[in-house]
């Protein structure tokens, strides 16, 4: 198992995306924290977890747009496990859909703090972490196809996820020298629940958005997981400030 007694903190765990990358960390061997505004889904997820696998598996509830929320969270983490290896940043939303003109300055800046500054607030604080401690840790955050390609009537959660990527890339070439590897895996469309919700709402959706993938089928957030737990474990070790789609090829459609 790639992550055997590697200690790996997730945000936005609850569910979808984050969950699938905490499921596929534990199954590699992975003892896990995971933060979530969601307290009672966190709660709910860690229950299932525990009953299929026998690593540690912490949670704790985090607002993670304020710094001194996961600042309190890293440090209940590290009283629970002494150490973490590496760390996925996957929690994100964004607020507001509709043509640019549409938008108001309220959901632009939620979205840029949900989609873009809780990146931020997480990254400096887990770099100050793994430097200030010489621990060559790896780092992963969650982006999106639509940073690449766009995203019409969400322009602006695709303009921050940009914004990630870039950041992801600048971090990296600060502290690769302090043996830290920074990565970003940009998904595209996954199945989770929010996207369920939204053929639930528009049924002919899923059929024309399975068209423009390759694979003709949506992703699982699992597949996601298997990636993010690649660039974590020491299999990953020449990997180093990289944009990696998981898409079933609809980047290149």
């Amino acid at each position: 198992m790639e992550l055997l007694d590697k200690n790996i903190l997730i945000t936005g765990a609850a569910q979808g995306i984050g969950r699938g990358i905490a499921e596929a960390c534990l199954a590699q061997g992975a003892n896990v924290f995971l933060l979530d505004i969601n307290e009672d889904v966190l709660k709910a997820t860690v229950r299932e977890l525990k009953h299929i696998y026998s690593t540690k598996i912490f949670a704790q509830q985090c607002e993670l747009t304020n710094t001194d929320s996961f600042k309190e969270s890293l440090t209940k983490g590290l009283n629970e496990l002494q150490v973490f290896h590496g760390f996925c940043n996957s929690a994100a939303s964004s607020q507001g859909i509709g043509p640019l003109e549409t938008f108001s300055d309220e959901d632009f800046d939620a979205t840029l703090n949900l989609s873009f500054k809780i990146v931020w607030t997480c990254l400096k604080e887990e770099i100050a972490y793994l430097r200030s401690n010489r621990i060559p840790g790896s780092i992963v955050n969650i982006s999106s196809n639509s940073a690449i390609r766009g995203y019409a009537f969400n322009s602006i959660y695709a303009a921050a996820k940009a914004a990630v990527n870039n950041l992801s890339q600048s971090v990296a070439k600060e502290v690769a020298k302090d043996s830290v590897r920074v990565n970003v895996v940009s998904p595209g469309t996954i199945n989770t629940p929010g996207v369920k919700a939204y053929f639930d709402k528009e049924p002919s959706a899923r059929e024309k958005l399975e068209r423009t993938i390759l694979l003709k089928r949506l992703g699982e957030p699992i597949e996601i997981g298997e990636t993010v737990s690649f660039l974590l474990s020491e299999r990953s070790s020449y990997i180093n400030g990289q944009i990696i789609s998981v898409d079933g090829g609809s980047s290149i459609y």
